[in-house]
């Protein structure tokens, strides 16, 4: 019964074409775009850290400069004058100005020369101290003409007006009661004939400290113009990209200095010159330094965005560019793989009307036309399969009775050797009735169930058997030693330990007179299980272990000559071990010629589930005849003799 629902039919190169877009084009657009302004946001946050920490550097750099002249500054109290040396009598050295101002300790008519020459060498031992100081002026108070003044530059020794001075300083303002450094902003140095220099200025009151502390009476003022040379200086050690101007400023917005020459000296909060924070400009600020003054940095976003944004811009065309061609490549492998996919849809109803004749064309070596050419080779096996099933039927049934015969093999051979084992008892022969016993366990261990896993106890009773034959051959000339705590509960791959007890003695121990001692011992380390199988041997020498190791290292299976098989038994176990547990684990192998050879098996450390034994081993039962020895193995562990009898 058909649904009522129309069902809306969209064949499948528009639903490819819609996949490549809805998956392809548009999360790659809007994954680009987020990443884009993710990335600028990043930028422009490591932009304005790096500019911070540029102000941050240009601010410490002129409050550290500032404090060097404000040491200089200091010096008007312990200065040592030139006269001094003449025998002029100065009361102590940190009153010598004082007394070079007032006069006090010259002669009367002698005094107003040897005043000036005096605070003249002083003034020049102050500019000496930096080659950027343009001039050093010092004003003072006097109660005999009431005022001294003092100027000295060697850059330009005609001081012509005073008042340009008075003015530039702003002195009829000056705070005369300040103890701390004052700044005069930028201005020109006019006040000297031919000298218009951008200089700034900076000052300190100097005051008689003989009187009562917080009450000193002022004397002068001394004056320090500094070429702003120095601040363009600094400036210029920090390189900043996009950077459209850098302003000092004090507290009251004068322009100390500016990347822009037409702001310096002037009042830039007044005058409206600083720009705001906005989407193309970014402002950056500091805080004021030690002596007042701040770093204030604008950014042009646009031009220090530009490189980024070029590379934006690259990138939206790189993405245009591959959405053109992925959404072309999606129209073109869309149809390139829908047409063939049609004409196979009209073959298939040529076999639904039973006609098997039918072959694709293949055109390529792709899926395509795999799936052509498996489409013609199922068309040919469908109608083979048509015209054999009967005989298949037939081969099947065969197959099937095979399989039941071969079930009776393994049961038929288990029965006659216990029949001939009963036969030796009855003829009371009691040895081959224990070999032909021991021989039909290993016989059961090897091609009965085949688990992966079997306790260790259980491998190492089988060789117990094995050497029990051994011994019954050679008279007991082989002994065993076994060392294996808790071997109840350790797992190991099956058939891993009987390949290394024969590999032992034919090479170590038959080649020595066929007598000697074969030791199995136990450890365990970080996790892995040590496996070890050590002989008295022949041992090997150093060629014949790297010729062993090389093959172990092989792919070839073993070496076959006339005799056997040569170590495909150790070859064996090799692989098995690696196959399963990884290239770490595998043999080793250690030799000493004249000494013997050690085989250890690294495993990793499996116990037993469930706690305790899941597999009933057989202990060994005595054994009579000329196969009962019983003889200690020098201190080599747990001793078995060849009736597999503890010692």
């Amino acid at each position: 019964m058909k649904s009522g629902k129309k069902r809306i039919n969209v064949n499948l190169y528009h639903k490819f074409a819609l996949a490549m877009i809805l998956l392809g084009l548009f999360p790659m657009l809007v994954l680009s775009t987020f990443m884009m302004n993710h990335m600028l946001k990043e930028y422009r946050n490591s932009l304005a850290q790096n500019y911070e920490q540029a102000a941050i550097h240009i601010s410490s750099s002129v409050e550290n400069m500032l404090s060097v002249y404000n040491n200089a500054s200091k010096s008007v109290y312990s200065y040592e004058p030139g006269s001094q040396k003449q025998g002029m009598d100065y009361s102590s050295g940190f009153d010598n100005v004082r007394q070079i101002l007032t006069g006090e300790i010259y002669d009367p008519q002698e005094r107003s020369s040897q005043r000036e020459s005096e605070m003249r060498l002083f003034l020049q031992n102050i500019e000496n101290m930096d080659g950027y100081l343009y001039a050093v002026h010092f004003l003072a108070d006097s109660e005999e003409t009431g005022k001294l003044t003092f100027h000295f530059s060697r850059r330009n020794t005609f001081f012509n007006n005073e008042d340009k001075f008075y003015q530039a300083m702003d002195y009829g303002n000056w705070d005369k009661t300040s103890k701390n450094l004052l700044l005069v902003p930028t201005h020109k140095a006019d006040y000297y004939n031919g000298m218009s220099s951008d200089v700034f200025t900076v000052a300190r009151n100097y005051f008689d400290i003989r009187g009562e502390i917080g009450r000193e009476k002022y004397i002068g003022t001394l004056f320090q113009d500094i070429d702003i040379e120095k601040l363009r200086l600094i400036s210029k050690k920090v390189h900043i990209d996009g950077a459209q101007s850098i302003w000092l400023l004090n507290g009251q917005g004068d322009c100390f200095f500016s990347t822009d020459e037409e702001q310096i000296g002037r009042n830039l909060v007044r005058e409206g010159l600083l720009p705001a924070d906005s989407k193309d400009t970014m402002v950056i600020s500091t805080g004021e330094n030690g002596y007042g003054l701040k770093v204030v940095i604008a950014v042009d976003t646009r031009e220090a965005f530009g490189r980024i944004s070029s590379i934006q811009v690259t990138m939206y065309l790189f993405l245009a560019i591959c959405a053109a061609a992925l959404l072309l490549a999606s129209i073109y492998f869309s149809r390139k793989l829908t047409q063939p996919i049609h004409n196979m849809m009209e073959q298939m109803s040529q076999v639904e009307s039973g006609n098997f004749d039918i072959q694709l064309p293949v055109e390529s070596g792709d899926e395509i036309g795999v799936l052509s050419e498996r489409f013609n080779r199922m068309s040919w096996e469908l109608k083979n399969y048509i015209n054999q099933s009967y005989v298949a039927q037939i081969k099947k049934n065969e197959a099937e009775l095979t399989a039941l015969k071969s079930q009776i093999y393994p049961h038929f051979l288990y029965n006659t050797l216990e029949i001939i084992r009963m036969t030796a008892l009855d003829n009371q022969d009691e040895q081959v009735s224990q070999m032909i016993e021991a021989l039909s366990e290993q016989i059961h261990y090897l091609i009965g169930p085949m688990q992966d896993m079997v306790p260790l106890e259980k491998e190492v009773e089988i060789v117990r058997k094995y050497v029990y034959l051994l011994n019954c051959r050679i008279s007991g000339k082989v002994y065993l030693n076994v060392k294996t705590p808790g071997s109840h509960e350790i797992l190991v791959p099956k058939l891993i330990l009987q390949p290394l007890v024969e590999n032992a003695y034919v090479h170590g121990i038959k080649p020595k007179n066929g007598r000697g001692s074969i030791m199995i011992e136990t450890s365990e380390r970080d996790r892995r299980l040590e496996l070890s199988v050590i002989d008295n041997g022949v041992g090997m020498k150093e060629t014949e272990i790297e010729k062993l190791k090389e093959f172990l290292s092989g792919e070839e299976p073993g070496i076959k000559n006339e005799y056997n098989w040569q170590s495909i038994g150790l070859k064996n176990v090799h692989d098995r071990i690696r196959f399963l547990y990884g290239e770490e684990y595998g043999i080793r192998i250690t030799s000493t010629v004249g000494v013997g050879t050690m085989i250890q098996v690294l495993l990793p450390y499996e116990k037993a589930r469930h706690g305790g034994r899941n597999v009933k081993v057989s202990s060994c039962r005595r054994r009579t005849g000329d196969c009962q020895r019983n003889q200690k193995a020098g201190g080599l562990g747990e001793a078995w003799n060849p009736d597999c009898r503890r010692v």
